[in-house]
């Protein structure tokens, strides 16, 4: 697939997608947050020309593709789970959304008594 091709691919499965959980999984990916962060950077520094994702190189697109079709048909509850365990620190590698979440809430539970 050609750059403009993965573009389009992108911002049909992200950015049009009308449940936000899943853009929040995306967005909140350990590979794709330090990208979207260097795109806005170049973005930023010239002059705001175009959009964030024209500064992406064939290789980051590829990434974001790929994640991108990971994240877009995954089911909302997942997609929460994981964006809560993302944003409490509570992912571990290899550990699925939900058990992170679940851990994260009884940790919270916890604390309360």
């Amino acid at each position: 697939m050609d750059a403009e091709s993965l573009k389009r691919k992108i911002e049909e499965l992200i950015e049009t997608n009308r449940f936000s959980w899943r853009k929040s999984a995306f967005y909140s990916d350990p590979e794709v947050a330090p990208i979207i962060e260097r795109l806005y950077e170049r973005w930023e520094a010239s002059g705001r020309a175009g959009r964030p994702l024209d500064y992406a190189d064939l290789d980051e697109l590829r990434v974001l593709a790929d994640k991108a079709e990971r994240y877009a048909f995954m089911d909302d509850e997942t997609a929460r789970a994981l964006t809560f365990g993302r944003m409490s620190g509570e992912e571990r590698p290899g550990e699925s959304s939900l058990t992170a979440f679940i851990r994260a809430l009884l940790r919270g539970r916890k604390r309360q008594r």
